[in-house]
């Protein structure tokens, strides 16, 4: 299956890039559902059809709100937007990789006219495999090539390059600027409102629908316990995620308790050993594709944190704790399967 081989793919290029023999070994563990059918059932959805456009007539003006983070301030706002649209776009750009998601699920793919180079990456991407397949791609800062093509409608985010947007702008291209999901709660109403512009509700309803029952089932597949396990996600730099975040929803989708959000953390802060020490977790998540799951168990001190006394000191895949789109799921599942062992 498709899920199978891209992640195939992706150990294969990890295993070019220097990996510690700890994270060479690692393997894909047993989850609450399994991964392949939950993959398929958020690649591709239809919903019902409709005989007549939804209310109202085109043009059509679409009220949404983005979030804007401040990574500096630790902080975020969340903006009131109008957006006008002349009639249903049918010539589509997506410029990031959690739109690309969710339009594959949710759009006709001969309205999708061209994909960034990202979204073909299996470093990035759940579809980079069907994506790259197309041959229909363009570099993040490629304008002169999108641009050419005269797309209705490119979406872009607020990390899309400045430049590019507005040249973009200047050429007359439509531009829509989404903001940064931090939840799945976010990445719900990011499916509404592009159901909504590309006039396909009824297929964004279908994968909502979809979501919610997936929902339901990893929480009914759970193990129960009497408190929840305290997770904290360990990036490089001794970066830790907090409350406005994706770790904390993949936490709360299966049970447990982000760290970051507990200690205060707004979207993501650097913190030294001590301190991690001083809260210690239950358990400490890492990205595979680097050496921190060595260097942690090489520092004396940490020595002394309940996770790495325990041997909870454990890795997934960066492509799981970077997901901005419906695969939340897929990697709430797998961090479940992660941090559950035998339980499935």
């Amino acid at each position: 299956m498709r899920y199978k081989s891209a992640l195939l793919l992706i150990i294969i290029l990890l295993s070019f890039s220097g990996l510690s023999p700890a994270a060479e070994s690692w393997k894909m563990p047993p989850t609450p559902l399994p991964l392949d059918k939950l993959f398929a059932e958020l690649s591709y959805v239809r919903g019902a059809a409709r005989d007549r456009p939804e209310t109202g007539a085109w043009p059509r003006s679409i009220a949404y709100q983005r979030r804007v983070v401040d990574y500096h301030k630790d902080s975020f706002k969340v903006e009131s937007k109008i957006f006008t649209l002349k009639r249903p776009p049918q010539k589509i750009i997506p410029h990031a990789v959690g739109i690309t998601e969710i339009l594959w699920a949710i759009c006709p793919r001969e309205r999708l006219l061209m994909f960034n180079q990202v979204a073909a990456d299996p470093r990035f991407s759940m579809i980079a495999e069907p994506v790259a397949e197309t041959g229909k791609i363009f570099t993040a800062k490629e304008s002169e090539l999108i641009i050419a093509a005269r797309p209705d409608l490119v979406l872009t985010v607020i990390f899309s390059d400045a430049v590019f947007k507005q040249r973009l702008k200047q050429a007359g291209i439509p531009i829509l600027d989404l903001g940064s999901p931090d939840s799945l709660d976010s990445v719900i109403r990011e499916i509404r409102l592009l159901g909504k512009i590309l006039d396909e509700s009824g297929n964004a309803e279908a994968l909502l629908q979809v979501i919610r029952r997936n929902q339901a089932l990893l929480r009914a597949a759970l193990p129960r316990r009497k408190k929840p396990l305290r997770l904290l996600y360990y990036d490089l730099g001794g970066y830790i995620p907090g409350k406005s975040s994706n770790f904390t929803s993949l936490c709360k989708m299966i049970g447990a308790v982000n760290v970051g959000a507990e200690q205060g953390i707004n979207s993501w802060r650097q913190v030294d050993h001590e301190t991690l020490l001083k809260w210690d977790p239950d358990v400490i998540i890492v990205p595979l594709e680097n050496n921190l799951k060595e260097q942690l168990e090489k520092d004396p001190l940490l020595s002394y944190c309940r996770a790495l006394r325990q041997g909870r000191l454990l890795q997934i895949p960066g492509l799981y704790l970077r997901t901005n789109s419906q695969f939340m799921l897929v990697s709430a599942d797998l961090l479940a399967g992660i941090i559950y062992p035998g339980a499935f």
